[in-house]
Formats: structure tokens, sequence, C-alpha cells
């Protein structure tokens, strides 16, 4: 009898293994993960074959070593600047995956706190998708002398 076909992976999977192509990341990607919402990403990740995965208590980390950062959860302002300030971050040249929430008030410049403040802490938003009350941001941590001297 032959095996019975998997059954079609919903959207939002397909979607998010697309945005992590989209930012350069495969299976053998240095992934680390974040957060009260980790357990549940890491799982996903072990369970779709992504070989370098581990979870990070917020805070200090030994190294910025991984080609990503997963905070899965949502995280307000304060939160986002103490992850920012304090780690874990990704290596330079890797990425930052963080959801915050779409301003209530939003400026009418249409300036975003969030990519603001991901810009002042030496990260470049490649991608930013809004859903559900909240943004996700695609963030490439950078090595940029000017970001450096500021710091």
């Amino acid at each position: 009898m032959p095996p019975e076909p998997e059954p079609p992976a919903q959207p939002a999977i397909e979607a998010f293994a697309d945005l992590l192509r989209f930012a350069g990341l495969g299976k053998s990607s240095i992934i680390r993960v974040t957060g009260r919402a980790g357990l549940a990403a890491l799982l996903w990740f072990c369970r779709h074959g992504y070989e370098q995965v581990g979870y990070v208590r917020e805070g200090p980390s030994s190294s910025d070593d991984g080609d990503l950062v997963l905070a899965p959860q949502t995280c307000d302002l304060d939160a986002l600047s103490a992850m920012l300030r304090f780690g874990p971050r990704p290596r330079v040249g890797g990425v930052l995956i963080v959801q915050t929430p779409i301003p209530d008030d939003a400026a009418p410049d249409g300036s975003d706190p969030a990519r603001e403040l991901l810009a002042r802490s030496g990260y470049q938003v490649e991608r930013c998708l809004r859903g559900h009350h909240r943004e996700l941001h695609v963030a490439r941590r950078r090595a940029d002398p000017a970001y450096r001297r500021a710091a």
C-alpha cells in the first residue's frame, strides 16, 4: 500500500518558511529563539528539519553567533529596547525577527517607533509585515562604523 500523501502545508507555515528564505536562512543556519513564546517556535524549527536551533534566555549571552535570533512573542517598545541593549543578538550580518504592536496613535509623518529603535541599535529593517494589531520586523544587524562610534 503506498504511503498516504502529506497534508498540504498551512499558508502561515509556508509564509514563515518563505520569510526565512527571503532573509537568507536555511535548514543549516544557526538559529536562536528567545522569550516566553520560544518553546513553541523551537519545536516548530525542530519539526521542520532545522539543524542548529537552540533556546537562549533573554539578557546577556555568551556570544553573538546566531544567523537568526527570533523573539516570537509580541514585544512592546520597552521590551524591544531591553533586548536590543542586553541581548541576545545575532552575529553581524545576521537577522533579528521580532513582533511589536502597531501604535494606536500612528504618527502623521508615517514614522514607525520600532523601526527607528532598530535603526538606532544597529539594525536595517529589510521587511515589515503588518497584521492582527502587530508588525513583524525582519532586521539585519549591520557593522556600521557610525553606529559603533555612537555606542
